[in-house]
């Protein structure tokens, strides 16, 4: 809008200035004719003036022979051919200071072409700036709408990339509802499917005096699939580790623990089981 508005601005003042200069060019050459018309009205006054001074320097000339009779025709043809002499020279001054002012006005003229010939070329530099301004507007006009087709592209885009956004946190609010209902399962599922316990067994007679009883680990296993297990025991004394096969719906038993010992039962895709003799 802007530029728009510029070149209208240089196209009103160019105009305005070569409209002046056309104008004082016309005036110019209006004075030329006029002080043309003058200067021949001029030299046809000093014309008539020479031929009358001629036509009255001529009845001198036939009364010559005749002195005594023509004397008051001689003072009035010389009073004549003064007055004559007198306009010849007021006409010639006319004539010089016509011409000068004739030259004047050529000059002037000469400077309004000067003038005329530089605002043409300025004209003709303006309409190439005002030509350069107008494909640099139409250059910016186009860059401007592939800018915007660009825009509206990136919005496009960035708003399917926010509805596969909000897609996503949906499925991962579901997946995640989904894990939490799982887990109890999947803990149910690494708990060891066995079931224990201890009994208190007494030993041989010293064992009964000394007061020392025996306890036995039962571990069962109450699903018909046999379960491979390692049973650690573990003790001030020592720590000792074996691997057993508990049948399916069948019983192992651990004996001779004593009051304290640490039972670590381990089956592999399990959780272990920790137990204290007691």
């Amino acid at each position: 809008m802007k530029d728009a508005t510029t070149q209208c601005q240089e196209k009103r003042k160019l105009r305005g200035s070569t409209f002046a200069v056309l104008l004082l060019g016309l005036g110019l050459a209006i004075v030329i004719i006029v002080l043309s018309v003058k200067i021949h009205r001029q030299n046809a006054q000093v014309t008539q003036a020479a031929q009358a001074a001629q036509a009255a320097n001529a009845p001198k000339q036939v009364t010559q022979g005749k002195p005594d009779t023509a004397q008051a025709q001689t003072e009035l043809d010389k009073a004549a051919s003064a007055r004559l002499q007198s306009q010849l020279d007021l006409a010639r001054t006319q004539e010089s200071e016509l011409q000068a002012q004739l030259d004047r006005a050529k000059a002037q003229s000469g400077d309004v072409q000067a003038q005329l010939d530089r605002s043409k070329a300025q004209s003709a530099e303006l309409q190439s700036q005002l030509d350069r301004s107008k494909a640099l507007s139409d250059d910016l006009l186009t860059k401007l709408g592939q800018a915007t087709a660009g825009s509206s592209q990136l919005l496009a885009q960035l708003g399917h990339a926010k509805a596969q956004s909000i897609d996503l946190q949906a499925r991962l609010q579901k997946a995640e509802g989904e894990i939490t209902q799982l887990q109890p399962l999947v803990l149910r599922a690494r708990h060891m499917p066995v079931t224990t316990s201890f009994e208190r067994v007494r030993g041989s007679g010293f064992d009964f005096v000394s007061g020392v009883r025996t306890i036995t680990l039962h571990i069962n296993n109450p699903f018909p699939h046999p379960l491979s297990v390692t049973v650690t025991i573990t003790n001030p004394e020592k720590s000792s580790s074996q691997a057993m096969m508990i049948g399916g719906a069948a019983t192992l038993n651990v004996e001779k623990l004593g009051a304290g010992d640490t039972v670590v039962i381990a089956s592999e895709g399990y959780d272990p089981v920790t137990l204290t003799a007691q």
